[in-house]
């Protein structure tokens, strides 16, 4: 049988080769390159949203009603990143927790936004038991608060007012966190289930609103997006986040007119799956 021997020469092209696919790929999982992503997953009558900064950092808002936000992720982050940078709860319903207990199952999640509510459910239960198991660095959200993503990402707290609530809103949605994405003149809002009334406090204290790209409030309920709210985000892009079927009638007409008249673009979960966007410094564009 024939033998076979490699030269030193051979042996180092190979060496070289493999180090440069093998920096390839990591720069590949930094992110190196001149744009952000923003995935609106289809979770269902639910929230979840997943961005991934132009240095490579992963933020995920809300998780669903359920596991399928793990299967998302999976299909979206490099294969053997299985870290979070920051984890944000908008508020304690089960549509926007129940998927963020299975997230904490399975990546380490660095900083998790979270209003420190007292909410007596066995779902909300367990997720401040895994915050507690992993030791994620716990943020309080407040008016005024800014978190740098990364060097040219940062994500502005617009509601609440203080990150304990002296009382519990007799409504719950109206508790979630409102928070404002910025990278570079790009903007996207999200509202969490916030209704009229939260709008009308961001609008009347004069916060930054404009966002090319709005989260719609509550799922398109009618106790959102009032149409001078609608008109001071100006965005470009509306997104529904609500499941087929539901038993809510969401998203409501009256919403849907409300948009259309304001001459948006609706793009909504229940049609079209996951909603994917590019976020560059000057603009947006939909994948």
């Amino acid at each position: 049988m024939p033998k076979f021997r490699w030269s030193k020469l051979w042996l180092l092209v190979g060496a070289l080769i493999i180090a440069n696919i093998a920096a390839a790929a990591v720069l590949a999982q930094k992110g190196t390159r001149d744009y952000a992503e923003a995935y609106f997953f289809d979770v269902g009558q639910g929230d979840s949203i997943y961005i991934r900064t132009v240095e490579g950092n992963d933020v995920l808002i809300d998780g669903g009603p359920d596991s399928a936000v793990v299967s998302k992720l999976g299909r979206v982050m490099p294969y053997s990143d299985r870290k979070i940078e920051l984890m944000i709860a908008t508020h304690p319903h089960a549509d926007h927790i129940a998927g963020l207990v299975e997230v904490l199952k399975r990546f380490k999640v660095e900083k998790v936004l979270v209003s420190e509510l007292i909410y007596p459910t066995e779902t909300y239960k367990r997720f401040l038991e895994l915050l507690a198991e992993n030791q994620s660095e716990i943020i309080r959200p407040k008016l005024g608060q800014r978190i740098f993503l990364d060097s040219q990402t940062v994500l502005d707290i617009l509601y609440p007012v203080s990150g304990k609530f002296a009382k519990l809103p007799g409504d719950v949605n109206d508790a979630s966190a409102v928070v404002r994405l910025s990278f570079g003149e790009t903007n996207v809002l999200l509202t969490g289930d916030a209704g009229r009334e939260i709008e009308s406090f961001l609008m009347l204290n004069n916060l930054p609103l404009n966002s090319e790209i709005l989260k719609v409030g509550h799922h398109g309920s009618k106790h959102s997006s009032e149409n001078s709210f609608i008109k001071t985000v100006a965005p470009e892009y509306a997104v529904i986040q609500a499941g087929k079927d539901n038993n809510y009638g969401h998203p409501h007409e009256e919403v849907l007119r409300t948009l259309e008249e304001n001459n948006l673009e609706i793009l909504r979960n229940d049609q079209l799956g996951d909603i994917r966007f590019r976020l560059r410094p000057t603009g947006i564009e939909k994948f």
